[in-house]
């Protein structure tokens, strides 16, 4: 038998059966597989041992079971336990294409230390990949040497820490999620606005003006020529439908909102 390729899959889950499955499917062949687990109290568990995979909790025994509030703490639990020199970050509804796991299991036979930037597509229940989106190429550092990393950051939208000097390259294959609907979309970005709103506490108006408007103003015209450009000129594949697009600006103007020094403000008796 063909010895594994050095590579740690991280997978964050939290009653994730439904689509657990297929992502490690998709992953058998690496070295190690953990689970950061949340406390499912479905078949994510009985899952995972299926297919060899090792449990970690994300948090606290009393914190289980609730809403995780910092993504990048329970990441680098993820870091303490790898026992492997490479690692990819992968979600629990993903799976790895063909092209993509021929990169990584080449790149994982290589010591020097690394960091990849790893593009992710959507795909339609039918198996149509979405060509075309304004999030794309939707890149994210998920493949990386551990001695590339200091540490997971930021409690949501979490990002790996590079070491000084580390060299960062893309990959070609992707990472393939499936499109959300709009009530998934909502309830997961609320989370995440809950999130942010928490941290946003005590921040100044002029940290929230620089930060908040601006940065949501200049992405979102960004992201409006990029729709403009997609859907204006001819394309070959599938779009990603407008409303999945504008989602991103609903998000975007909820953010403002309850980031908002005003919306911290307590109530005079």
């Amino acid at each position: 038998m063909a010895e594994k390729p050095p590579i740690s899959v991280h997978i964050l889950t939290f009653n994730s059966a439904a689509t657990l499955r297929r992502a490690l499917t998709s992953v058998r062949d690496c070295a190690e597989i953990l689970l950061i687990d949340g406390g499912s109290t479905d078949d994510t568990l009985v899952i995972g041992q299926e297919y060899g995979a090792r449990t970690i909790e994300q948090r606290s025994p009393n914190e289980q079971g609730k809403p995780l509030g910092d993504f990048a703490a329970a990441r680098n639990r993820g870091l303490a336990h790898t026992t492997q020199p490479w690692i990819l970050v992968l979600d629990s509804d993903e799976v790895i294409s063909p092209a993509l796991w021929e990169e990584i299991a080449s790149i994982a036979h290589q010591t020097q230390p690394a960091a990849y930037l790893l593009p992710r597509r959507y795909v339609e229940s039918d198996g149509t990949v979405i060509a075309h989106a304004s999030t794309y190429p939707n890149e994210h550092l998920y493949f990386f040497h551990r001695d590339a990393v200091v540490q997971w950051i930021k409690p949501v939208h979490e990002r790996v820490e590079l070491k000084e000097g580390t060299p960062v390259y893309h990959l070609k294959g992707a990472s393939l999620a499936p499109m959300p609907t709009i009530e998934e979309f909502k309830t997961k970005n609320l989370q995440y606005i809950r999130i942010e709103a928490l941290r946003s506490h005590g921040c100044s108006w002029g940290h929230w003006l620089r930060h908040r408007v601006l940065h949501t103003l200049r992405s979102r015209l960004i992201a409006l020529v990029r729709i403009l450009w997609i859907w204006l000129l001819p394309h070959q594949g599938k779009r990603l439908p407008l409303t999945h697009e504008f989602l991103r600006f609903w998000y975007g103007w909820k953010l403002v909102v309850a980031t908002c020094p005003l919306s911290h403000t307590e109530p005079r008796p």
